[in-house]
């Protein structure tokens, strides 16, 4: 048999009061590596939804994954990179006009400058995205 401690609240005093320097620990916790708000929660004798309630009240956003970055070089002009790519076609320069380009990891480029339609745009990297 074991025994169990239990904490009966009444009155006006049904609610625990937490101090900001225990809610600030228990929210630094759940941005440790590894770490899980659950985890977290059960360790302090918490309910998920408090932690997550306090985080938002320390401005902590919900992590969507890691960010992935990837490697990007920038380029004088056309023909000063030096690796192996085609040369870009050349065309009239627009005034102010500049340009972007996508490399894909299987090597696909998509060259476009600033006056590009964004749905045109849009609908051609869809498409690219597929076939990977």
């Amino acid at each position: 048999m074991s025994v169990h401690r239990m904490e009966i609240l009444s009155g006006a005093d049904r609610r625990r009061n937490w101090s900001n320097a225990l809610k600030e620990q228990v929210v630094s916790e759940t941005l440790e590596p590894g770490m899980t708000v659950t985890e977290v929660a059960r360790r302090h004798d918490i309910d998920r939804s408090l932690v997550y309630r306090w985080r938002r009240a320390f401005g902590v956003r919900r992590a969507r994954g890691v960010p992935a970055f990837l490697p990007v070089e920038v380029a004088d002009g056309p023909g000063t990179s030096g690796g192996s790519s085609p040369p870009m076609m050349p065309s009239a320069p627009a005034s102010g006009a500049s340009r972007i380009e996508i490399e894909f990891a299987d090597g696909c480029r998509v060259r476009v400058d600033n006056q590009v339609d964004d749905e045109a745009l849009a609908r051609v990297l869809k498409v690219l995205a597929r076939r990977r």
